[in-house]
């Protein structure tokens, strides 16, 4: 449907002209036919990772709203009718089709933002009403809202949204060629081959490697192929560690979907933490510490004073 602002840019022909009189029964006829139409999908907006949402239903306080996403976290921002002073409780219902997500909502100006989590984007895309309850009891404000097409503005706005500001870490770039290549290809065979077996595909090899003081030296492997295989992402990501360059690598960390950061500023025992990021909607990144054989979430990671305990060690295999 053509926007309401291309109209407006479009020159008006002259007074008087039967051009002119057939334009303007038109304008009559689109103030009744356009807000119809625009209030029965969702839209996308100029521009950025906003979604229009169309006219709410059985709502005399929220008269309209968009959902945004920046930096990877999604927000509604709903317009809301103050005149009657109603009272919008922080806690907000969010229903999806009937299922129901509590979450927190916040109230500026005449602007009220509900957080959702990624994972609701695809209930989203596939439900047929969205519902807001600000507060609790009967008297808590409410709006409806339908989803019709948002599964195809959602789709198209997504990979516009901004990502998470790793501005302090050091971004582990991986490629499929070249020394580091070779030597993850005989640490990564067995897992190759379980994915071979599994979807009959070859899955590609990249790797790279980062040189630290003391001989010490990580190498970092990922293969990519099947998304049924290795989730949403299509790739598995390993960490190896050697204390030398004559010694063997031993694999201290192991995941799926996660883009691959080192802290320049923490580290244990001279190897640094790892910072890892959900590749697919990542919102929250994820910080590991060396706790004497592998890398491990800090509240289970050992000082640098410590021993590790044989049999204890949570790391991420």
């Amino acid at each position: 449907m053509k926007s309401m602002l291309s109209r407006r840019d479009t020159a008006p022909p002259a007074a008087g002209s039967s051009l002119a009189r057939g334009a303007g029964m038109l304008v009559f006829l689109a103030a009744f036919a356009t807000p119809a139409l625009a209030a029965d999908r969702w839209e996308e907006a100029g521009s950025g990772a906003v979604a229009i949402l169309p006219a709410p239903a059985r709502t005399s306080l929220i008269t309209g709203g968009s959902l945004v996403c920046a930096e990877q976290k999604w927000n509604f921002r709903l317009r809301a009718d103050l005149s009657g002073a109603p009272v919008f409780g922080p806690e907000t219902t969010v229903s999806i089709d009937g299922a129901d997500l509590v979450t927190n909502s916040t109230l500026a100006g005449s602007v009220v933002t509900v957080p959702i989590p990624y994972e609701a984007i695809e209930d989203l895309k596939s439900g047929i009403r969205l519902g807001f309850a600000f507060g609790t009891g009967k008297a808590a404000p409410k709006a409806n809202f339908s989803l019709r097409g948002s599964k195809l503005v959602l789709d198209a706005i997504a990979p516009r949204c901004s990502q998470i500001d790793m501005t302090g870490f050091d971004r582990v770039s991986l490629v499929g060629f070249g020394p580091a290549v070779e030597q993850a290809r005989p640490l990564m065979a067995e897992e190759a081959e379980l994915h071979r077996e599994a979807t009959k595909k070859e899955p590609t090899l990249s790797a790279t490697t980062l040189e630290l003081p003391d001989s010490r030296s990580m190498l970092f492997a990922s293969l990519c192929g099947s998304t049924w295989y290795y989730g949403r992402s299509g790739c598995t990501v390993s960490a190896y560690v050697r204390p030398s360059a004559t010694a063997a690598w031993q694999e201290a960390y192991n995941s799926e979907g996660v883009a691959m950061y080192t802290d320049p500023k923490a580290g244990s025992d001279g190897w640094p933490n790892l910072v890892t990021l959900p590749m697919v909607g990542g919102t929250e990144a994820t910080h590991w510490a060396w706790n004497g054989s592998e890398y491990a979430l800090p509240d289970s990671a050992l000082s640098e004073n410590e021993q590790p305990v044989e049999g204890e060690g949570d790391g991420a295999q």
